[in-house]
């Protein structure tokens, strides 16, 4: 398992190569995948769409509308596909999968786009979904940053395919802190106070996830589905969760043998000081990279 040109795909530029050699497919197989980092573009609408959708699956929030404010950006973040030279020698034909999107990184500053209505549906999502199961005065410290216009926070997104594992990590974060950091230098919109996330998580049912008043975010509590996430988790001064609904896409929870417990499904919600960003992104790296 190896990757090639780090710091090229810092600079996100087209025909930039990192590879990855073992995917295990339905069938158990290994199969070796040279991936390729793009700008989102137009056409890769349902792929980036698909990937929100393990998200917020089961919500209200419009994950096309949401899409859309990515492909706006362009200029932020990136998506990863598999590389052009190595379809070229696998396929002999046109394949409508040729574009798939393995993952794709970004941030959105929804303080800024407080009025577009898929961002007022994550907010009410988080608030309303973490108001059940959190005690009252942390949900109202996040509910008052998000409603407070003097504090800059972006929502990053970064969502790959289950199988994908944590080593796309370090090249994917360092591309969009240094993305971000060139956008913020034209525009103060992506001069963030604090980051936004929303991570997938599991938990087992005996731990006191459901109960309000307890400390359900303890740091060794939760199995992150990206594990890069649980970095994030200790430098957050805010966490919440909630509960999610049985049987989303892309789950790695269920029993794994017959003494096994059902590991439920949550959203674990983190606030990070902006500035732990870089700090974030090395300790990624590190703890990663190959």
């Amino acid at each position: 398992m190896f990757f090639t040109s780090f710091q090229d795909l810092m600079n996100a530029v087209n025909g930039v190569y990192f590879l990855f050699y073992t995917i295990f497919c339905p069938e158990q197989q290994e199969v070796q995948i040279e991936f390729e980092a793009f700008p989102p573009q137009d056409n890769d609408f349902h792929g980036i769409k698909r990937l929100l959708q393990q998200l917020f699956a089961r919500t209200k929030v419009n994950t096309s509308e949401l899409t859309d404010l990515i492909l706006m950006q362009n200029h932020v973040g990136c998506v990863i596909k598999q590389s052009e030279a190595q379809l070229a020698e696998d396929s002999d034909s046109d394949d409508d999968d040729d574009d798939e999107i393995f993952g794709f990184t970004t941030v959105l500053n929804i303080t800024a786009k407080k009025n577009v209505a898929c961002i007022q549906e994550i907010r009410s999502l988080v608030i309303e979904k973490c108001a059940d199961s959190n005690p009252e005065a942390q949900v109202n410290e996040l509910t008052q940053l998000l409603d407070d216009d003097s504090q800059s926070v972006g929502l990053l997104l970064s969502e790959r395919f289950v199988n994908i594992p944590a080593q796309l990590a370090p090249p994917l974060h360092s591309s969009l802190q240094n993305d971000v950091r060139r956008a913020a230098a034209k525009n103060p919109h992506f001069k963030f106070d604090y980051i936004l996330l929303l991570s997938k998580a599991y938990q087992q049912p005996s731990m006191p996830s459901s109960n309000k008043q307890s400390n359900a975010t303890g740091d060794s509590s939760w199995l992150f589905a990206n594990a890069e996430d649980e970095l994030f988790f200790k430098e957050s001064v805010v966490r919440l969760h909630y509960q999610e609904q049985e049987d989303q896409p892309g789950a790695v929870a269920g029993k794994w043998s017959e003494d096994d417990t059902e590991m439920k499904m949550f959203r674990i919600v983190m606030l990070v000081p902006a500035g732990k960003m870089n700090t974030l992104v090395g300790q990624i790296q590190e703890a990663f990279a190959l």
